[in-house]
């Protein structure tokens, strides 16, 4: 067998695609609800994280012009949450009786292995709502997607489409956090935050990411993927005095003018920030606020 020398075997391999960041959230969006964010994300295994957010995006992200869901069924084959949700085959089942049992999706109809003169069937799953008119954040008592009026935020389908079905959990939590408290806040009249203020506790709080070093990676990897920007570097003040101050952080978006007026560099021409060792001696700016 011809041996390939490892030059060749680079010149075979794709190009990797750089995110070029979110695109506006003025057109393709999903009309997410903020429990997916608040419940889901926060409490709930990759697995289970992916799967509802393929579900969100095939029932939400495709509405006619009155704004109902266009297909409220959604057929859910092994392949397609393989390929398209990312989701290991072997972890399929437990995913979904793990989304079933959180009260997010519900089944319509069971799916059937081949047989005999007859093909296999997907299964049909669908979202759940609640009609209760309180919004639940517990995961202990949520029942369903909140039915009524408000809660919901127009995600960018990238964070559907790249972030969570090939991200780990840690990176896709933290995104998650800085989309919750930017544009996934809504303002006494209406307007949406864009950009927000987070230190490592707010968003360990959010999170329920436990371990530091992971959460300092995890900022590091979404902000060298280009899906957060930091705007301003937190810091704290090891003699507990007044300088702490938590980090600014945004989305990276495609086009910064509509969202980052007021920046004098826009974010696409600002290399990444790399964080540092978040226990090392002799930081300048120790991590408990970003």
């Amino acid at each position: 067998m011809q041996r390939v020398s490892p030059q060749q075997k680079n010149r075979t391999l794709p190009a990797v695609q750089v995110f070029p960041g979110f695109a506006a959230p003025t057109s393709n969006t999903t009309f997410t609800p903020n429990q997916f964010f608040d419940v889901c994300v926060p409490n709930y295994s990759r697995g289970v994280v992916r799967l509802v957010a393929f579900l969100i995006r095939q029932a939400l992200g495709w509405c006619d012009a009155e704004g109902n869901p266009q297909h409220e069924r959604i057929r859910v084959s092994y392949n397609e949450l393989v390929s398209r949700a990312g989701i290991a085959r072997s972890e399929i089942r437990k995913t979904l009786d793990a989304a079933l049992a959180g009260g997010f999706i519900e089944c319509v109809q069971a799916g059937q292995a081949s047989r005999a003169y007859s093909p296999a069937e997907s299964a049909y799953y669908q979202l759940r709502w609640d009609s209760r008119p309180e919004y639940i954040k517990d995961p202990k008592t949520f029942r369903g997607f909140f039915e009524g009026q408000g809660n919901r935020t127009d995600i960018p389908n990238q964070f559907f489409d790249r972030v969570v079905p090939t991200e780990p959990l840690s990176v896709i939590k933290v995104v998650a956090s800085v989309i919750r408290f930017s544009i996934g806040f809504q303002a006494r009249h209406g307007g949406r935050r864009q950009e927000v203020r987070l230190s490592y506790s707010d968003i360990q709080r959010y999170t329920h990411l436990r371990d530091r070093h992971t959460l300092a990676e995890a900022l590091r990897c979404a902000e060298d993927r280009h899906y957060l920007y930091r705007i301003e570097q937190g810091y704290f003040d090891p003699n507990a005095g007044r300088e702490s101050r938590p980090g600014r952080f945004t989305l990276r978006w495609a086009d910064a003018s509509p969202f980052l007026t007021g920046l004098k560099t826009p974010p696409a021409q600002i290399e990444p920030h790399r964080y540092e060792n978040p226990t090392g001696t002799g930081l300048k700016n120790p991590p408990a606020p970003v």
